[in-house]
């Protein structure tokens, strides 16, 4: 086949509430498929800047009567090029689908990045990859968009490239906001910096770790603080530590206590996001959990013992409660 479903990071994206886009990775081209608009990027925190230049791309596409398409890559091409470097993620990989579903995309086709594909020339790549995979009617790209071994891919080639193979092609101007370019890198750095308030003119949203809810080892009931664990499978921008925190679940607000770390006291190296939402006792294990951090209360820390841990636990939420009735008004359930 042409296509195939491509799973991000061994994550199932299930057709839960209505989802109609659909998500690809590259095979070989057997069949003739429909005339596409294409964008292409990272689009790591689909913030204003990749708004504009998906809602341009959607927008052309329901003009020409097109299927509208994005093209990203797995894993992150920053990670192949610079082995071993971990590229910090603003969203899980079911957080970007979701975002990219809501904003009226077709199709997103992910292509996995390999060491043999960060050494591709730029003509070959776009050749492989965009011109002959699509029935191109046009291509949208950003301003700093480059392709190809050592970047050498550029707005010039692919002009030449549209002439000679016939599809229109557009830049997307930076999205400027409070006199900053938008960038994934400027958010990460706020996130970095725990800057939490002023992300959300850049995003386009509140950030937030957003997943479905596992079942984890059952320590929070063992410990008398239950809680509802996500695990994000990337690396994530946010810091490990203790944060309080924004719920959104089933369209309702809670607020609570979250732990983002592997959980040094239990010997363990796998981050997971726990949650200890405030006057909370429903069942929600496989429900979507949108967790956002408003403020760090401390670093994680390893304990003597169980004891040391609860009692820990116990300042945490007092103090989150204390910071809450100050800056955060309660939601009306």
């Amino acid at each position: 086949t042409y296509f195939k479903l491509f799973s991000f990071n061994n994550l199932c994206y299930k057709l839960r509430s209505k989802i109609f886009m659909q998500v690809f990775s590259y095979q070989e081209k057997t069949t003739a498929v429909p005339s596409s608009v294409v964008t292409i990027g990272n689009f790591d925190g689909i913030h204003l800047g990749h708004r504009a230049l998906i809602s341009t791309a959607v927008q052309e596409a329901n003009a020409r009567g097109c299927t509208s398409a994005l093209v990203t890559f797995d894993p992150h091409p920053q990670e192949i090029i610079h082995t071993h470097q971990q590229v910090p993620r603003i969203c899980t990989s079911v957080h970007q689908l979701r975002l990219l579903e809501q904003l009226g995309l077709d199709e997103v086709h992910v292509i996995k990045f390999t060491k043999e594909l960060s050494q591709m020339p730029a003509e070959d790549f776009a050749l492989q990859f965009l011109i002959k995979r699509f029935n191109l009617a046009k291509l949208v790209i950003g301003y700093d968009f480059r392709f190809g071994k050592n970047r050498a891919g550029d707005f010039k080639l692919l002009e030449n490239l549209s002439q000679k193979y016939n599809f229109s092609l557009e830049e997307v101007a930076p999205v400027q906001e409070k006199g900053q370019t938008v960038s994934s890198t400027l958010i990460r750095e706020l996130i970095h910096e725990y800057r939490f308030s002023e992300i959300p003119p850049y995003l386009g949203r509140d950030f937030s770790v957003y997943g479905q809810v596992v079942l984890g080892e059952q320590r929070g009931h063992k410990l008398g603080f239950p809680t509802a664990n996500i695990q994000p499978g990337i690396t994530l921008a946010l810091p490990n530590g203790v944060y309080v925190s924004k719920i959104k679940l089933a369209h309702k607000i809670h607020y609570g206590v979250s732990n983002v770390g592997t959980r040094p006291t239990f010997g363990e190296n796998t981050v997971t996001v726990e949650t200890w939402i405030f006057d909370f006792e429903e069942d929600i294990y496989g429900k979507d959990l949108d967790v956002i951090p408003l403020y760090q209360l401390r670093p994680e820390i390893k304990f003597a013992g169980i004891e040391d841990l609860q009692n820990q636990i116990q300042q945490d939420i007092e103090t989150a409660r204390n910071y809450l009735d100050t800056n955060e008004p309660q939601p009306v359930i």
